[in-house]
């Protein structure tokens, strides 16, 4: 029986670049009845993770193949087809773009001179025309599929993603202490929930997508929440013979308080969608060493912010 682990998976973006590619071939082939790669690339580069990041590659990519392909015809009318012509047209095209600040069109103008050059043909405006027009065909396509066909949602993944690494760090904290390794990573995950939380902003800018679960402002305190619990942690890691050397007392404080927070912080992550919460938070003044007592207010108080948050507060129904 074949592993799990090596049976593949198609992703939604995967998916839809393939129904993007195919339909600029097909407009391509049956609409103006050539077959050009360029828009077909130019739907695979317009392809991103957010219908808005999508948005931006439709002027960077249209205007930089045009620019490309205006050098690319005026150095071919002044010098023909060879290599050294190819590579000045390369030149002229990306020293305009850093010119006029448009250092992100360069790419897409050398590729489209590259393309145009690599076949040479007596009628270069037309071909360079028609490489437009399929560009702008594969841009928008692009475009269109990501916006219309099961566009991008964060929202699931992010929360999911988020109680996921939460839960790790409150079950096996003491493992994590002891390996500065595993923080590391767990660190970048978090840098990985930020960047869903940023692409579900963008979402929500362009496609109006409402949000079933939280507010925008409440995911960014959840992620705040993880990041507070994972400094804490390598505070720990990092004090943790200091730790040993407190008083018994104050050491039992201490782990109480903190085993204390973590039974909060659970319950947020997993009542905040809902409307009533298990416990309350009150204030309380904690005795441990400087450093670690300075983690653990700045993670209680971001448990705060999130327990008083007025948006957060909703009333039991009955």
């Amino acid at each position: 029986m074949m592993d799990k682990r090596y049976i593949p998976k198609v992703g939604l973006r995967t998916l839809k670049t393939g129904i993007a590619v195919a339909i600029t071939i097909a407009l391509s082939w049956y609409v103006f009845g050539i077959y050009s790669g360029m828009g077909a690339i130019a739907a695979v580069v317009a392809m991103q993770p957010t219908v808005k990041r999508s948005s931006k590659i439709v002027f960077s990519r249209i205007f930089g193949t045009i620019v490309g392909l205006m050098c690319g015809l005026l150095i071919v009318y002044a010098f023909g087809v060879n290599p050294i012509s190819i590579g000045l047209a390369v030149i002229v095209a990306l020293t305009l773009n850093t010119t006029f600040d448009k250092t992100h069109m360069s790419t897409y103008a050398a590729f489209a001179i590259v393309l145009m050059l690599e076949n040479p043909t007596t009628d270069f405006f037309h071909y360079a025309w028609t490489r437009s027009l399929l560009t702008a065909v594969g841009v928008f396509v692009s475009l269109g599929v990501n916006y219309a066909f099961m566009p991008p949602r964060y929202e699931e993944r992010l929360l999911s993603e988020i109680r996921k690494t939460s839960s790790y760090m409150f079950h096996h904290w003491r493992e994590l202490v002891g390996s500065p390794a595993e923080l590391l990573e767990t660190r970048a995950r978090i840098l990985g929930h930020q960047e869903l939380h940023m692409m579900l902003q963008e979402d929500m800018k362009v496609t109006n997508v409402k949000l079933k679960h939280l507010t925008i402002k409440q995911y960014r305190l959840l992620i705040h929440l993880e990041d507070k619990l994972v400094l804490l942690l390598e505070s720990l890691a990092e004090h943790r013979e200091s730790l040993l050397l407190m008083d018994e007392e104050e050491r039992k404080t201490f782990e109480a308080e903190f085993l204390y927070l973590l039974a909060h912080h659970h319950d947020i992550l997993y009542t905040c969608d809902k409307p009533y919460s298990l416990f309350t938070l009150p204030h309380e003044d904690l005795s441990v060493s400087e450093i670690l007592h300075g983690h653990l207010l700045d993670y209680h108080e971001q448990l705060e912010l999130f327990k008083h948050d007025p948006k957060q507060t909703k009333a039991p129904s009955r």
